[in-house]
């Protein structure tokens, strides 16, 4: 008899859990299915130690300040640490549209090198994007031309989101200061948000989000609670499904 019934059984079973949710296969792959791109972004970081007017400052010195620096090239002795609030701007000149800043610190953490660990949140301040921040820590190692520091968390537009900070300087470093070139890449699983008044870009510089998919968070088809919720409905679902039809197997 199981022979005969089990099969009946499961086209049954499964009919019942089509009917509970609307197909038992994207359920299972609804956050693959979703809107969930990657936004590019492009900056021009500016570091500024000298002048008047720093935008970042020594907080703390190393124990072997007073001697040869351990990185030279950037006036640092391992265990100094800058506290930052950098511009950010649409091209290399100071001058040009400002985009955000970068708020945070960075620190020498090598011994032997001119190796730094960031740890700062970047603040959009313009465009679609305006108040949303992206929250990077990682490690950069100022000798390499092109240097990758992950992406680990973010708010608004950027909630929860994941990615990675391709860190560049151009023009090298002029004494202390430094213009450093940011391309960031993220993607939110569907769990951004957008402020209605936002959603035209509030008349901000199209490079904050250009080459971008899916860039505005809000306009996500479908939340990332809601992708859970779904993807753990139709797990219960098969559960069920194959449980059931084990048993009638058996007997």
């Amino acid at each position: 008899m199981a022979t005969t019934t089990a099969p009946v059984l499961l086209v049954f079973l499964v009919a019942i859990a089509t009917s509970v949710a609307p197909s038992p296969f994207p359920i299972l792959t609804m956050a693959a299915d979703a809107d969930n791109g990657t936004t590019h972004l492009s900056f021009f970081m500016h570091d500024i130690t000298s002048g008047a007017s720093p935008t970042a400052v020594k907080v703390i010195k190393g124990p072997g300040a007073g001697s040869t620096p351990t990185a030279p090239a950037l006036g640092m002795t391992f265990g100094d640490t800058m506290v930052i609030d950098d511009p950010l701007t649409e091209e290399a000149s100071p001058a040009s549209a400002a985009l955000g800043r970068m708020q945070g610190f960075y620190m020498l953490a090598s011994q032997t090198g001119a190796a730094l660990m960031v740890c700062a949140n970047l603040l959009l301040t313009s465009g679609a994007h305006n108040g949303s921040t992206l929250a990077v820590l990682g490690r950069d190692d100022t000798g390499q031309d092109v240097r990758e520091i992950p992406v680990v968390g973010g708010t608004g537009t950027f909630r929860m989101a994941t990615g990675y900070v391709l860190w560049k300087t151009p023009d090298g470093i002029n004494g202390t200061d430094a213009t450093v070139q940011l391309d960031v890449y993220v993607t939110t699983d569907g769990n951004g948000t957008t402020d209605a008044g936002d959603a035209d870009g509030g008349g901000g510089s199209p490079s904050a989000g250009s080459g971008s998919s899916g860039s505005s968070g809000g306009s996500k088809s479908t939340s990332g609670a809601e992708s859970r919720r779904r993807r753990m409905t139709g797990g219960w679902v098969v559960a069920v499904v194959v449980a059931v039809v084990g048993s009638f197997w058996v007997w």
